[in-house]
């Protein structure tokens, strides 16, 4: 939970309204297949897989993805247009200020 406090009075953002906001916005971006699903070491060995990260530093969101890509598609474009439109939909729908959106490709598929 995220809590923001102005001259209004405090105001409460869920973790899960942050996630599928993130979630909409990533599936709506052209080039991208969707969220990388967990490698078999991870299933291997029980350990946790987030395609989607969120956390707070300052005051800020740090947003973090594991997303697949289109093959074919200029990879750093298509990197750089969803990391402008996920950081302009977040601050504007919540009022938060974005610090950091980081994109990680972890595969490339077939059209």
């Amino acid at each position: 939970m995220l809590y923001m406090e102005n001259h209004i009075g405090k105001i409460i953002v869920s973790d899960k309204y942050l996630r599928q906001l993130t979630e909409q916005t990533v599936l709506q971006c052209f080039g991208v297949a969707g969220f990388a699903q967990p490698t078999f070491a991870e299933k291997l060995l029980n350990k946790q897989h987030k395609a989607i990260a969120i956390t707070t530093k300052d005051e800020k969101l740090i947003i973090s993805l594991h997303v697949r890509v289109i093959y074919g598609v200029n990879i750093p474009v298509v990197i750089r247009a969803l990391m402008h439109k996920i950081e302009f939909i977040i601050e504007d729908a919540v009022r938060i200020p974005v610090s950091h959106v980081r994109v990680y490709v972890d595969e490339v598929v077939e059209p």
